[in-house]
């Protein structure tokens, strides 16, 4: 992670120089020279890093120089931030002409620049100094022959392929065997690479391994060949074996022949062959590409079966394929392991003493489902004595003592961080600051990621679309779970794995790179050295220890005891959920901070220094009582994400100098009959994402205008007040109620609107917009209240890349919806809620890619529409409060069809 430490702090240089020339900060040329003198070696020493970074857990003196290298780098960023902090605190306290300070250092800047230029040459000496040890100790030539990380990475290569366990039933694998056997059997006639996908350690190679040695399965195939290929990847090793497997010693000498002879030689013996060659953990592009050129396209039914971590490498060996993607065991599967492991008979546990089986299943939770630490754990119980004290010593030491085992699944888990590239090591780390088990929202992860620096610039593309890529691929590595999608595949929340978790604490308190305080444990025994801090439970007490904290998250804490002039150099303050009823005056000197959450705090009252912040880029106050809104905050200039209290009617009219032009998103924003959108919120014209709710009829002119004049709108959100608690049923009458009140303005069109996927409108709608009105590249439509009398469909059906679409309560207040052939054409996910539908026809044609489809409280739907039939796209089928008759009817008929029921409640 050295590596992404040192390009941040050049980005930071390179920053501070830039505000240097530009005449932000003092001119001493003397100390800019030093500070370019530093730069440059870091930037000659950072192309160093590169090559040993991956070594150093095969020997010390790198381990060494590349934390020393470390922490010079976190010291210059200290330092700089620190003159920064020092000179705008100078500039706050004196008032100085603008013509003198222009020309004329004074006083307390002179000192600042002599104090910075002489921690600078100390930073130079030591720099000097790393730099010197990297030849004396002979650094530069670690790596060379069995020394390296290659070596390392062997031995482990070893003691994985003799530590797989096959036996004749594989416990969690038995459905997972039948799966890819059909795969490898049947289908299509063309090579396929059928791929298995999952996290270290799930089973890829004992599924593989289990399904290569069935004979049944050889029956089918001609030639056959089981090659490890692994991270420490060398080509000409794995073709000269994959060569010798299949044609034994009549291939000729493989020792002699080249790269590209040898991938001649097995392409033509397997050419006119039905084959199957399994290929277990690759791990890139490049190592697939020097292989496949031997496997010949034949349309014989021969088969490649793939093991990877890494979901892009199976879908890059063949991208018509879906990967197989391994799930973690259930817990029957669980214990049904560890006690073959163990050597118990699972299935009479009733025999077992009381103590062993709750004693085994609170060590199996530790193991979270995951195979190769079940494995490991039971090997090591299995040569204790089977006594409750024991087993309680392994119980209480079990990180530990996993950890001593000669196949540590540690050492399996830590090569996907290896393997991570620069700019993912940080963000994996990141997931140690959060409680054990905690589900994570995708957003804040993404802003949080922005808000540190660890997300880098691809081109014009925003950051925060840059952090969801990272976030991918840290799933599509297998490094993080998907906890919830949205309606639109998207991610809303991840986790991370218990022992991926204590993956990542492990390496980032030994970087420095975080620490947390849960119950018990204060700040004092946080080291003085800990760049991030998260607090799990109990009083957010920063002390004098903790200096250079530069992120604070709190999780479940009680009433804060938070002083920000303890943590001057603060860049991210989290206080989510915490108890905090008063916020000091003194986080206006928080220079540095770029993220600042109160959500769910009891904050009433917000200090207006806020305003000093000039640096923050997400502010969020969701489910706050404060009251009133600072008007400072709309001269943030940095200000990117804006989210107020979405529960609490308050006006937070802008004033007309405001100056929030990088505003991209604005949540929970209300407008009321006295708000004047014209003095200053219809300058925020370069929004992505848009929340409102309120009494928007009575802004129509002004906010429609508004919205016109916003072409980067992406997602757009507005709700009316609602008028009644209760469900209109079918003899209400709508012009009963003030539609005033609830309407959503007539005027508002979205037709320039190219960007615009995402519209949720709440409200009443006196008619649908005409389709042409609509967003061209609409991909989400949600309705709610609009009171729709005519059925929508015939107009919704013909947005031609509508693939989410929910009517809720009220939107739609007919009898009868009809969708007609041809509609719909790319739409995936239906939801009907609260409606007085009675019934529903399906033309054939219709909702042809149809995947879900959810309908709750429609009672007075009896039966579900036979144009579901045919539809084999559809895969889940939810049903919420639905008549029992109605749910047992939808059973009968999915018995015959494709698609999972899922009712609430259950059957």
């Amino acid at each position: 992670m050295a590596e992404q430490v040192v390009i941040l702090l050049l980005d930071k240089i390179a920053d501070y120089l830039i505000e240097g020339a530009a005449g932000l900060w003092p001119k001493d040329l003397k100390l800019r020279d030093q500070i370019e003198w530093v730069e440059g070696e870091l930037r000659r020493m950072q192309c160093f890093i590169k090559d040993v970074d991956s070594r150093q857990d095969v020997d010390e003196r790198v381990k060494n120089w590349v934390a020393d290298l470390r922490e010079v780098a976190y010291d210059t960023d200290d330092i700089l931030d620190s003159f920064v902090y020092s000179l705008v605190q100078g500039q706050q306290r004196g008032v100085l002409v603008t013509f003198l300070k222009r020309y004329f250092l004074s006083f307390n800047e002179l000192v600042l620049c002599r104090k910075l230029n002489d921690q600078i040459k100390r930073i130079r000496i030591r720099l000097q100094e790393i730099s010197d040890r990297k030849s004396t100790y002979g650094i530069g030539n670690i790596g060379i022959g069995t020394e390296g990380a290659g070596f390392a990475a062997s031995r482990l290569q070893e003691r994985r392929r003799s530590s797989v366990h096959v036996c004749e039933d594989i416990v969690g694998l038995v459905e997972d065997v039948k799966i890819i056997e059909s795969q490898l059997i049947h289908g299509e006639s063309r090579r396929c690479v059928v791929s298995v996908v999952g996290m270290a350690g799930i089973g890829k190679t004992t599924l593989a391994k289990r399904v290569y040695l069935k004979s049944d399965l050889k029956e089918h195939v001609d030639c056959c060949a089981f090659v490890y290929v692994s991270q420490n990847f060398r080509a000409r090793e794995i073709l000269q074996e994959l060569g010798k497997k299949l044609m034994g010693n009549v291939g000729g000498d493989f020792g002699r022949a080249s790269n590209e002879e040898l991938r001649e030689i097995i392409s033509s013996f397997l050419e006119s062959k039905r084959y199957l060659i399994v290929l277990d953990d690759l791990w890139n592009f490049a190592d697939w590409d020097d292989l496949k050129a031997a496997f010949p396209e034949e349309k014989n039914g021969s088969r490649i079966l793939l093991t990877t971590r890494i979901k892009d490498v199976a879908l890059y060996a063949d991208s018509k394929s879906t990967p197989h993607e391994l799930c973690l065991m259930n817990d029957e599967d669980c214990w049904k392991l560890f006690s073959k492991m163990v050597q118990l008979d699972w299935e009479s546990s009733a025999s077992l003493p009381p103590w062993a089986e709750e004693l085994g299943k609170q060590m199996l939770r530790r193991c979270g489902g995951l195979p190769l630490a079940i494995v490991v754990l039971g090997g090591l119980l299995s040569r204790k004595d089977a006594t409750f004290n024991e087993w309680q010593k392994v119980f209480q030491s079990m990180h530990w003592q996993l950890r001593q085992e000669p196949m540590q699944y540690g050492d399996v888990l830590a090569l996907s961080y290896r393997d991570l590239p620069h700019y993912l090591k940080s963000c994996f780390l990141y997931f140690g600051l959060f409680p054990e088990d905690f589900e994570i929202s995708a957003r804040r992860l993404m802003l949080l990621w922005v808000a540190e620096g660890f997300v880098l610039p691809r081109g014009q593309q925003p950051l925060e679309d840059v952090a969801e890529d990272y976030l991918e691929e840290l799933i599509g590595r297998n490094m993080v779970q998907v906890a919830k999608r949205k309606s639109n595949g998207r991610i809303k929340a991840c986790r991370i794995h218990d022992l991926l978790r204590d993956l990542s604490i492990s390496i980032a308190k030994e970087e420095h790179f975080l620490d947390f305080i849960h119950g018990d444990v204060n700040a004092d025994s946080v080291t003085t050295r800990c760049r991030r801090l998260g607090i799990h439970s109990g009083e957010i007490s920063i002390t004098e220890n903790t200096p250079k904290v530069r992120s604070l998250l709190c999780f479940d804490s009680v009433e804060s005891n938070f002083k920000p002039r303890k943590v001057k150099l603060l860049r991210v303050l989290d206080l989510e959920g915490a108890y905090l009823t008063q916020l000091d005056s003194e986080i206006g000197n928080l220079i540095h901070l770029r993220y600042l959450s109160l959500r769910e705090t009891w904050l009433k009252r917000f200090p207006s220094t806020i305003g000093h912040l000039e640096k923050l880029q997400t502010l969020d106050l969701r489910s706050t009582l404060i009251s009133p809104i600072p008007l400072a905050i709309w001269k943030l200039l940095n200000l990117r994400f804006l989210y107020f209290n979405e529960l609490k009617e308050m006006v937070v009219d802008p004033p007309k100098d405001a100056a929030l032009t990088h505003l991209q998103t604005l949540q929970g924003l209300c407008i009321t009959q006295k708000s004047r959108i014209e003095n200053g919120l219809d300058k925020l014209t370069n929004l992505r994402e848009l929340e409102l709710h309120g009494e928007l009829y009575a802004q129509e002119v002004a906010l429609a205008k508004w919205i016109l004049n916003s072409k980067n709108l992406e997602c757009l959100k507005l709700h009316a007040n609602p008028v009644t608690a209760f469900l209109v049923d079918a003899h209400t009458k709508i012009q009963d109620f003030d539609r005033t009140r609830l309407s959503i303005p007539k005027s508002t069109m979205f037709a320039d609107h190219f960007f615009l996927s995402k519209l949720h409108l709440d409200g009443y709608i006196k008619k649908l917009y005409d389709v042409e009105h609509f967003p061209p590249n609409l991909e989400e439509l949600s309705l709610k209240d609009s009171y729709l009398m005519e059925d929508p469909m015939p107009k919704l059906e013909k947005l031609q890349n509508l693939r989410v679409l929910k009517l809720k309560q009220c939107a739609y207040v007919g009898k009868e919806l009809v969708c007609s052939s041809g509609g719909f054409p790319q739409l995936h996910l239906l939801k009907l809620s609260f409606l007085t539908l009675q019934t529903w026809r399906i033309e054939e044609g219709s909702l042809c890619n149809l995947k879900q489809l959810e309908i709750v409280e429609c009672k007075q739907l009896k039966i579900l529409p036979r144009g579901l039939h045919p539809l084999t796209s559809l895969k889940d089928l939810r049903l919420g409060y639905m008549p029992h008759e109605f749910a047992l009817k939808a059973r009968d008929r999915a018995g015959e069809n494709w698609y999972r029921i899922h009712r609430v409640p259950p059957l």
